[in-house]
């Protein structure tokens, strides 16, 4: 259930009635905390108390900031996208090279996902809430990835020079690569159980890699 401020609740320990104001503690702060709560206690148990304390703030400061815990979680997950754009944009590519430009984009996925493992808990968890809060952000316009853009690219100029296929559906080549590696790191533990062998050492991991992009390539080869 969304918490929301009662008058008791946001009020400074000793302080009742008092305010919530700005203080040195800034919304971005609050983020970082909040990603790092929601992501190690689900969204239940992420409750206010626990991300004011991560932030080292009081609790009416994040009301006063985000409204509500609902409020804050959505605005998590954007910020969690927003960093995943960010890092997309910055990618450079050999556009002239379509096989190793797709490569290059496959394993920077890859790779970002293990860099950033809180983002696919942070999915999960928006997934279980069968997508609620990015319902509410409105337009999904400024969270599509740049990468659907750029995979465009790369798979007509493979196309043009005969390197791929001409008719490549770009949503499920983005869906099939973004797949391989969540599915692998959301799956971890109980896939080395059943495989016998630690699936998260550097070995493994790097051997993943190459597996996504070789069948990412092979779905595309004429």
């Amino acid at each position: 259930m969304e918490e929301t401020p009662a008058s008791t609740k946001t009020s400074a320990p000793g302080r009742q009635g008092r305010r919530a104001r700005p203080s040195n503690t800034t919304s971005d702060t609050i983020l970082d905390a909040a990603e790092f709560v929601f992501a190690r206690h689900g969204y239940a148990g992420a409750t206010v108390k626990r991300i004011a304390k991560q932030a080292k703030c009081y609790e009416s400061l994040i009301y006063y900031h985000f409204g509500s815990k609902d409020k804050l979680f959505a605005a998590v997950l954007k910020n969690a996208y927003q960093k995943l754009i960010k890092a997309e944009q910055a990618l450079e590519l050999d556009m002239d090279s379509p096989e190793q430009a797709l490569s290059d984009i496959v394993l920077f996925m890859w790779n970002y996902y293990q860099k950033n493992p809180e983002l696919i808990i942070l999915l999960n968890t928006e997934n279980l809430l069968k997508g609620k809060h990015l319902a509410k952000l409105g337009s999904m316009d400024e969270f599509l990835s740049p990468a659907l853009s750029v995979i465009r690219q790369v798979v007509l100029k493979g196309g043009e020079s005969g390197v791929f296929r001409q008719d490549v559906d770009i949503l499920d080549l983005y869906t099939t690569i973004m797949g391989l590696g969540y599915f692998y790191l959301s799956n971890r533990y109980t896939l080395s159980v059943f495989f016998g062998r630690d699936l998260m050492t550097d070995a493994e991991r790097r051997r993943w890699g190459q597996v996504i992009v070789q069948t990412v390539l092979a779905t595309l080869r004429p």
